[in-house]
This record gives C-alpha cells, sequence and structure tokens, in this order.
C-alpha cells in the first residue's frame, strides 16, 4: 500500500482488499470525513494506529462522484490475481495488485460518475515559442477540437475557456506563473492542473499523435500549429497516464478557424444564462427553456452548439433547411423521435468498451443504438431525394453494422449483469461447447440437491441443508441440536452458535466438479466476450459516425418540434450588420409567464441597420445599456 501510495502522493488511494476498496492514514481521515463513512484502524505504522475507512466494491460508483465533487481525484488499485493464485508461491505471498486506474474531474467514462445532457471536457493550454493554443476533448464521447488563442490576450483564453466549461485544464508550469494569465487560474482554481513544461513539447506530442492515429504525419487531418500539437499532445499523455496505457476512442483532432464561433466573455455569458443560471441551475435557463431532445447524445450537442454558435452562414443555412424539412414532415419527425426516445447512449458505451471497461450492458447499448440507427435508415430513405444536403449526409452514415447488430442479437442473453465476470450472459444457443459446460453444471445442482435428500434420509437431520460460500465451498450444515445425528463418515469444517458444519469425501468430489465446470464455463464466457468487444472496437469510427448522425438528427427533430410549440419563424440570415426583428419574443421570459398563467409576451421589435446603429435604452432603474449593430 505504502509503495502505491508513494507514486501517487496527489491522489486518494482505493486499495482493494476482497470486496471493499480500503483508504490508510492520512487518506483514511480525508475521505472519511468527505463520505460521511465511519473512521476506523488496523495495525500499527511506527508505533501508531493505522486510521482506516472502506467503501464496497459495487457501490463504489456512487462514492467516487461524491469524492470527485469534493475536489478529489483518485487512484484505484485493483487485485490483479484471485488469492488462491497468489498462495501457489508461499501461504505468505501477497496478492498481486496494480494502479489500473486514476479518475479524475477530466477523464471520467462512468454514466454514474457523467452528466448524461452534458459533455465532459479535458482541456490544455499549449505553447510554442509566441503562440498559445487551447485542445479540449471529452474522454467518455471521443470529441476532440483545437483552437489557437492570442496570447496578448488573456480575455480571448477565459472567453475561450467559458464556452467550453472543462472539468480540468492541464497548464505548463511556466505559463501557470506568468502574470496576465493569473486571474484566469483564480477563476479555474479547482480544475487547473500545472504540469512540467516538458509535457507539453510540440516534438514530442506531433510522435504520440501520430502514433495513437496510426499515420505517418498529421498533415492528413489538417493544419495545425504547433502550439495546437503542444496542446493536444499533452492531453493524449494524459489521457494515457490517467487510464494506465488503456487509450480510449478519439476522434481525429479538428481544429477550429479564427473567427469559426462566436466567442462570448465569460462575464457575458454567465449574465446570457445561456445552459445555467446565475444560481447554476439548468431550469429557468435558455438550455433548460428550448431543449426538446429526447436522447442524451442529442442534448450534447444542442448544449455544444448553444455554447459555441458557428458564425458561418452556409453552415447555419444547412441547418435551417434541416429544420424546415422536419417541419413540413410531422409524421417523419415524429417517427425519428420515437425511435431515439428508446435509443440508450451508445456514444459513452463506446468509450469504455475502447478503455476496457465495459461490461455485458454496454454491449447490449451499442447493440440496441445500432439497431436503432438501421431501423431510422429503412424510415428516411425513401424521403432521401427531397432532404437537404446536410441530411443526406447524415442518413448516409446510418444503417452500417448489419452483421455486427446480428453478432450481438445472437450472442447476448435477456438478462446482462453489470459486469462480464458474474457470467451467465451469453445466450443460449451462440456456443454449444459453453451451453455443455453450463448444463453439466444445472446437472450438478440437480445432484447437490439429490445429495441434500440422501443425506436427510441417512442421518434424520431434517434441518440438514446443503451450503455454499466463498470461504468453505460446499458444506453440510445442521442445526446445533441435531449435530449428534451426524455420523462418522462426516468431517467436522465449523462450529457456530446455532448450527455445525461438516463435509463428505462425496460432497468434495462433486464441489469438484462444479467447480471446475464453472471455472471453465466463466473462462469461455470471458473469452467470448472479448471477441464481441474487439469486434465493436473495429468498428469503432463508423460506430461513433452513426452515434453523432443519430444526435444531429435528435437535435434537428426537437429544433423542429420547437418551431411548432411555440411558434417560431425560420430567420433570414445575412452577411451584412442589419438586425431586424419583427415582433420578437424571449422564449425564457415567455416560458415563465406561460408557466404561472400570467398575461401574454409583449412582443417587441428591434431594427439596427446602416441609418440606425445606435439605441439607448433605459429601465426602472434609469441604467443605460449600449446596443451597436457591429456587436
Amino acid at each position: 500500500y505504502v509503495r502505491f501510495k508513494t507514486a501517487h502522493p496527489e491522489c486518494l488511494l482505493l486499495f482493494r482488499m476482497g470486496d471493499f476498496y480500503e483508504m490508510f492514514m492520512d487518506d483514511a481521515v480525508s475521505a472519511s470525513a468527505a463520505l460521511d463513512i465511519t473512521l476506523t484502524k488496523r495495525g500499527r505504522h511506527k508505533g501508531e494506529d493505522i486510521p482506516m475507512c472502506g467503501v464496497p466494491v459495487h457501490a463504489a460508483d456512487g462514492y467516487l462522484a461524491r469524492l470527485i465533487k469534493n475536489g478529489f481525484r483518485v487512484a484505484i488499485c485493483e487485485q490483479m490475481e484471485a488469492p488462491a493464485e497468489a498462495k501457489k508461491r508461499g501461504s505468505k505471498s501477497l496478492v498481486r495488485r496494480e494502479v489500473v486506474r486514476l479518475v479524475t474531474p477530466g477523464t471520467l467514462t462512468e454514466d454514474s460518475l457523467l452528466n448524461a445532457r452534458a459533455n465532459n471536457y479535458l482541456a490544455a493550454l499549449g505553447r510554442a515559442g509566441r503562440e498559445y493554443a487551447l485542445a479540449w476533448l471529452d474522454i467518455s464521447t471521443g470529441e476532440f477540437f483545437l483552437q489557437t488563442v492570442n496570447p496578448f490576450s488573456p480575455a480571448s483564453l477565459s472567453a475561450a475557456l467559458a464556452r467550453v466549461g472543462p472539468g480540468e485544464i492541464l497548464v505548463p508550469e511556466k505559463t501557470y506563473h506568468l502574470e496576465p494569465f493569473r486571474m484566469i487560474w483564480s477563476e479555474w482554481e479547482d480544475a487547473t492542473v500545472p504540469l512540467p513544461d516538458s509535457r507539453f513539447d510540440s516534438t514530442n506530442a506531433i510522435r504520440r499523435l501520430e502514433t495513437l492515429f496510426g499515420v505517418s504525419t498529421m498533415d492528413s487531418f489538417g493544419d495545425f500549429s504547433r502550439a495546437e500539437l503542444a496542446a493536444a499532445g499533452a492531453l493524449v499523455d494524459y489521457v494515457e497516464l490517467t487510464q494506465v496505457g488503456e487509450m480510449p476512442h478519439l476522434s481525429a483532432p479538428k481544429s477550429l478557424a479564427a473567427g469559426a464561433l462566436m466567442e462570448i466573455d465569460a462575464a457575458t455569458r454567465r449574465n446570457l444564462e445561456l445552459t445555467v443560471t446565475l444560481s447554476g441551475d439548468r431550469q429557468g435557463s435558455l438550455l433548460g427553456t428550448i431543449d426538446q431532445t429526447v436522447s442524451g447524445f442529442g442534448a450534447r450537442l444542442l448544449a455544444s452548439r448553444l455554447n459555441a454558435p458557428v458564425t458561418d452562414i452556409e453552415i447555419i443555412s444547412g441547418r435551417l433547411d434541416a429544420v424546415s424539412w422536419f417541419l413540413e414532415r410531422p409524421n417523419v419527425r415524429d417517427s425519428v423521435q420515437a425511435v431515439l426516445r428508446k435509443c440508450p447512449d451508445f456514444e459513452r458505451a463506446l468509450s469504455r468498451v475502447s478503455v476496457n471497461r465495459a461490461g455485458p450492458r454496454d454491449i447490449a447499448a451499442i447493440r440496441d443504438g445500432l439497431a436503432a440507427a438501421s431501423e431510422l435508415s429503412v424510415t428516411l430513405r425513401d424521403h432521401a431525394d427531397a432532404a437537404p444536403p446536410g441530411l443526406i449526409e447524415v442518413f448516409a452514415a446510418l444503417g452500417q453494422h448489419g452483421p455486427l447488430v446480428d453478432l450481438l442479437e445472437r450472442s447476448l442473453g435477456v438478462t446482462l449483469p453489470l459486469n462480464a465476470r458474474d457470467g451467465g450472459f451469453i445466450a443460449e444457443g451462440y456456443s454449444p461447447p459453453l451451453d455443455e459446460l453450463k448444463q453439466m453444471s444445472r446437472e450438478s445442482r440437480r445432484l447437490i440437491t439429490n445429495l441434500e435428500a440422501k443425506y436427510k434420509e441417512q442421518t434424520g437431520a431434517e434441518t440438514l441443508k446443503i451450503k455454499n460460500n466463498n470461504v468453505l465451498g460446499y458444506f453440510i450444515e445442521v442445526s446445533t441440536r441435531q449435530a449428534e445425528k451426524i455420523g462418522d463418515d462426516f468431517i467436522h469444517r465449523q462450529s457456530m452458535a446455532n448450527a455445525v458444519r461438516f463435509s463428505s469425501p462425496e460432497l468434495g468430489q462433486l464441489a469438484r466438479r462444479i467447480s471446475e465446470s464453472g471455472d471453465r464455463a466463466q473462462s469461455l464466457e470471458l473469452e467470448i466476450f472479448n471477441d464481441l468487444i474487439q469486434a465493436v472496437v473495429k468498428k469503432s469510427q463508423t460506430i461513433s459516425a452513426e452515434a453523432s448522425g443519430l444526435a444531429a438528427l435528435d437535435v434537428t427533430a426537437a429544433f423542429a418540434r420547437l418551431a411548432v410549440d411555440c411558434h417560431y419563424c425560420r430567420p433570414n440570415v445575412v452577411d451584412g450588420t442589419t438586425f431586424n426583428i419583427v415582433k420578437g419574443r424571449h422564449p425564457v421570459v415567455e416560458a415563465v409567464l406561460d408557466a404561472d398563467g400570467q398575461m401574454a409576451f409583449a412582443a417587441n421589435d428591434c431594427n439596427l441597420n446602416d441609418a440606425q446603429r445606435v439605441w439607448l435604452v433605459t429601465g426602472p432603474n434609469m441604467a443605460c445599456l449600449l446596443y451597436t449593430s457591429d456587436a
């Protein structure tokens, strides 16, 4: 324990001991206070009691979420072998353990630790000479973006960070201590992680990225600056460090051109209440008011678009064309939303598959997500001729994984455990050898029942039962009052207050048969599961593309429904300074008035143009707000 803790001093160390993750020493004191769990002690170190606390493995995600929320980083140290394996090296040999993952705010993958309707970004600031760049990725979805920032304007970095809203920001130590940036880091104090400048070296970054994406040059993905590559390389390095070598599926990085997104400074963004209110609530924000998406991946895409409005008129017009298409086809819109409403969040399930953290339910989520995409491809195929180019491109990405869906449907059973090691998730008939082992196990259980009946009749002990636990294996248990009925043919194992436990040679032989068949069945089932994982990983790029396509459909259909429900019209977006609104309504205020049953919102006009560029607006408190059409 001390060796692993020394290697990860910045983390709380969750040390696997059987069915619990235990924490010791200072970690135990801190964790017990944060989690409100009992602080106890175990053994002594340097003459003092060792504080200890622990959490059950099966409930660890809930405790992890609380630790991360309280600002802790966590190292998870797992048992890498069964105790029986360790004993083969000697009776006092310790079970081999390794740190398998570092859990940090920006590298979460579990659904229980994430907000299903929001991205969780890890960001890094890179520097090369006088250039600075920001890179950010979502390990749970694979999205990966780069953007150059103005080194002479910390405000531009502040605006970019406010837009991204990262859970963690990796910063070179020298940059962290520069005076112009200190105000920014103070605003992101809990999220900022200073790292040695060597981790941001652009030359090493290029090699990391080329290795990760399997290319000879990053030029195939775009024209990246050295600062962008430095930031991207630092992200990849940190992800590899925290995932202990298990790299998640990441999309190729996309560089955002200067001016491609509307930059909004942090203070303005807060006061606009785009995604959360000033009190931190989603309800009452613009996003909370207009969000009619029906899937997690659709909700995340809507939040991303609202946080980062594009400035390209062609892209905006393409999106509006898609909304108009759904608006004119209510039956298609309803069908799409009905399918998406039951579609699982297989985008995040794919991420867990890629980092070897998936269970049978994740594979089933990918199966059901791809099946939903295939269903939608059939629904939309008849309407493709009339669809705008943007939607046709989305339609083309759907329904590409028929063989994979068929494989997963044939292989997975109906009832699926959370963890593959719990077994019993491969469908009957998929693997004859596995079915044979399962039949042997079922037959063994029938033999156990018959043996129990035989021993009851033989001894006359009506309370006799054959039971099983992880310590003794199979054993015969009778009440203390009837223990004298058990003859010399039985071997005493354990005495308790109300019962006595025995074994017998016959039971021992049968138990070995059950154990061997069970072990072989589990081993074979895990082999099959690994084959299914590999089949998914081979298609990760196109599976990710299907998830992105479904997200775009969800957002577009949701906007069409919003337009119908709220009587919104399509804007005419022009490349100029004219800003003309006729009978404009504030969506949030109008929703509040409707909910309260108050008077209808009073629509307002606003016309700013070259002839009328400035308005002076006064309110009851005589405050003034200056509007200009150049804003």
